[in-house]
């Protein structure tokens, strides 16, 4: 579904809209063959600006003995000394556990893979996170998966000089059952990782809290790590999902979830949805990530509409603006299907009331969710996310973007994807209490600039429910006379 405000201005397609309506799964295109590129150009006109959206590209490899793939939760970083330098990293769930890097160096319409490095021994490298320091050094994290359960072992960072052509031997930074590792780096090169301690696993749940969100920092280019700090409160039992970022004062800012008494989705217990709210909860760290304040609870409202994992929940996203201010995004079914909601602070302490980020009619039973936050240079507010409106039955997504140029006051979004997903392929977890939706992963990826945006998502265009496929896609958002890079 294209917005009124926007005009389709090549029309060409790989798939007309007839091809989804009245079907319940899609037939996909035939084994082999992979449109990388849509050449559908979208612009959308509001007085002297345009946006215009530009082609979907695949980023990670395509066909052949990688028809069954199931690639998901993009992460994608631009270097500062080269904006035509991008690189993407991903989770691959089929056919085996792994990770995947790719790099760019013409702004992310071409792509080249690397692997990840580990120690001998060591494989399934997994759940990577990626980002570049001030200064163009590249740095990526993950972990290496190890039993048939595919717990973690270890915890890992590689640094790159070269945007990502070229890594380090990875320095082990945490041991085993180190889980939802994110990173950061500040304006000084400093490497900070947060990650989810777990004591204790079992099948497909965390055994018993406390499991705190733990912190650890770099400051001689990830060659040493200090012990690890709590991020999360000790009274708060069940948490996790955490995202680190730096302020423009320069203090590490984390986001978190409480997911409060839900022994259910934290146990794998049989049962609905979880009937009671979550938190969403903000720390911060002005010493470089050596202590940590007392969590600000900042949304108590968070309403479950689906069961999830504990190992591998969707994150909430955290951006930095000028001025301290911050901006928190996040989906739930307060209004009786999923919406995406931000929460904005103007200077890192007090906080708006929520702002509804998706146009499609309240309560239409459609599912927006899945958001990414970022802000640009100038303090545009970008928020990609998945999108259902376009389908009654609620199971084809489109990815959009919503942009606001009133500091998150309000927003208008449009379609990026230009083609649907069925979001009923992918990896469904096995041996849990209640039948889960397909995973689509943990996040999207979003690179805000001066003069556009990237969005980094997951799509299943090309698979069908038999291959499970899942593709990494990218489109670059901008706007005329901008740079394009």
């Amino acid at each position: 579904m294209v917005a009124p405000d926007v005009v389709v201005r090549s029309p060409s397609t790989v798939r007309p809209p007839s091809a989804w309506r009245g079907r319940r799964r899609f037939l996909g295109l035939a084994l082999g063959v992979t449109v990388a590129v849509v050449l559908t150009l979208v612009v959308v006109r509001g007085g002297a600006r345009r946006t215009e959206v530009g082609p979907n590209l695949i980023v990670n490899p395509a066909g052949g003995v990688h028809l069954l793939d199931e690639n998901n939760s993009p992460s994608v970083a631009v270097n500062p000394r080269d904006s035509a330098n991008v690189v993407e990293v991903n989770r691959l769930d089929r056919p085996r556990f792994s990770a995947r890097l790719s790099w760019s160096a013409d702004g992310g319409r071409s792509w080249q893979p690397n692997d990840l490095p580990l120690p001998a021994g060591r494989d399934r490298p997994y759940a990577p996170d990626v980002a570049f320091a001030p200064d163009g050094t590249l740095y990526v994290s993950y972990v290496n998966l190890v039993g048939a359960g595919n717990v973690p072992d270890a915890l890992w960072i590689s640094r790159s000089s070269d945007g990502g052509r070229s890594l380090s031997p990875p320095v082990q930074v945490a041991g085993p059952l180190s889980f939802q590792a994110r990173l950061a780096v500040d304006g000084r090169g400093t490497v900070h990782l947060t990650w989810l301690k777990a004591n204790q696993v079992g099948l497909l749940t965390l055994v018993g809290p406390p499991s705190p969100v733990v912190a650890s920092s770099s400051t001689d280019g990830a060659r040493t790590f200090s012990a690890p700090v709590a991020v999360s409160d000790a009274g708060r039992s069940r948490v996790g999902a955490a995202s680190p970022v730096i302020d423009s004062s320069g203090d590490l800012v984390v986001l978190y979830e409480d997911w409060k008494d839900d022994r259910r989705d934290f146990e794998n217990l049989e049962g609905p949805p979880w009937d009671k709210p979550f938190s969403l909860v903000v720390s911060r760290s002005s010493d470089g990530g050596r202590s940590f304040s007392p969590g600000v609870e900042i949304e108590s409202g968070v309403v479950p509409t689906r069961r999830f994992l504990a190992f591998l929940p969707e994150f909430p996203s955290i951006a930095a603006g000028p001025h301290r201010s911050l901006y928190v995004s996040w989906a739930d079914g307060r209004n009786g299907d999923l919406d995406v909601f931000l929460r904005r602070s103007p200077d890192g302490a007090g906080w708006s009331a929520p702002v509804r980020v998706n146009s499609n009619p309240l309560g239409d039973g459609t599912s927006q969710y899945l958001p990414r936050v970022g802000v640009a240079p100038g303090g545009r507010v970008d928020v990609a996310f998945l999108d259902r409106r376009a389908d009654p039955a609620n199971l084809a997504n489109h990815t959009h973007l919503a942009t606001s140029s009133d500091q998150g006051r309000s927003f208008r979004d449009l379609q990026v994807s230009s083609g649907p997903s069925d979001s009923r392929i992918g990896p469904t977890p096995n041996d849990t209490a209640e039948p889960l939706e397909a995973d689509l992963g943990s996040r999207l990826g979003l690179a805000s600039g001066k003069g556009g945006t990237l969005v980094v998502w997951t799509d299943t265009r090309d698979g069908n429910q038999d291959t499970g496929r899942q593709d990494i896609f990218v489109a670059r958002v901008s706007r005329p006379g901008s740079p394009s890079k």
